[in-house]
């Protein structure tokens, strides 16, 4: 069901492969046929779970016929497989694809600690442009000193400027903080963001204030950066208020935000949070 969040949809697939069920292959197989791009991106990955060397040819298909997310999930699922015709797929994408193809396949090659390594050492001095750039990317993904090596190497003596660009960049987000470890928020009065929506709306921000009532009308706003900002205090007070409206949000139009609400219930659930039914907010 398209209506439910990708992620939903995600653990709902990951379920289907890890449950040992013989004929879960054919049933990912059938889906790579499906006009969604969203459901035959996750039966890739499912693909590349149950390493199914009868999808191979099938999913070298889907390469050419894909973009975006669907494409790297086809390039890491083949990488998963790992057999001969597997990766000889991905590297034909990596030598003649589009500079989106080529990237995907270098770094779904960076899950492979032997032939996927190896291309990728090999690549880095390639004559084409476009695969020197790819590789970089997949070096990036790849946390061992000799990766990182070739990428100051590539930085400084490379003679492109878009490759010597593209490792710098590469190389300065590896020295940066993940951005998926939460980091500690600034009080609602310190907050510029906040702040500057509060006075485009004629209120003012008190220290110490919690600042639910600015905040919901931010995370109800159009602004896709506020919104998520907000989500970000308004998921620590989990009042039936709050949890109404990301009900209503999850129950909304907007993919977007309903990706991220769906994540901030689960956590909810899993904390072993009582979350009120979706039917008491008149939804669901």
């Amino acid at each position: 069901n398209e209506d439910n969040p990708v992620a939903l949809r995600g653990q709902i697939m990951a379920a289907f492969a890890l449950n040992n069920d013989p004929n879960i292959g054919a049933l990912f197989r059938q889906l790579l046929q499906s006009p969604s791009d969203e459901l035959r991106g996750l039966a890739a990955l499912g693909l590349g779970i149950l390493r199914d060397t009868k999808a191979v040819d099938n999913l070298g298909y889907l390469l050419s016929q894909s973009i975006g997310t669907t494409q790297r999930a086809v390039c890491l699922a083949l990488v998963a497989i790992g057999t001969p015709a597997a990766l000889e797929a991905v590297a034909k994408a990596l030598l003649q694809g589009d500079e989106d193809l080529r990237q995907a396949a270098a770094e779904a090659l960076a899950n492979d600690p032997q032939e996927g390594h190896e291309a990728l050492r090999e690549g880095i001095t390639s004559e084409d442009i476009l695969m020197r750039r790819a590789i970089a990317y997949g070096l990036a993904r790849i946390p061992e000193d000799w990766a990182a090596e070739l990428l100051q190497k590539t930085q400084i003596e490379d003679t492109q400027w878009v490759v010597r660009n593209v490792a710098v960049e590469l190389l300065d987000s590896r020295s940066r903080p993940d951005p998926r470890i939460p980091r500690r928020l600034t009080p609602p009065a310190e907050t510029p963001w906040l702040i500057e929506f509060a006075g485009r709306q004629g209120m003012g921000i008190s220290p110490g204030q919690v600042a639910n009532d600015i905040l919901m009308q931010a995370f109800k706003g159009e602004n896709n950066d506020e919104r998520r900002a907000a989500l970000s205090y308004l998921r620590h007070t989990p009042n039936e208020g709050i949890i109404g409206e990301f009900y209503r949000a999850y129950f909304g139009d907007d993919r977007e935000l309903k990706e991220m609400v769906y994540h901030v219930i689960k956590d909810y659930a899993s904390g072993g949070a009582q979350l009120p039914p979706p039917m008491q907010f008149g939804l669901g």
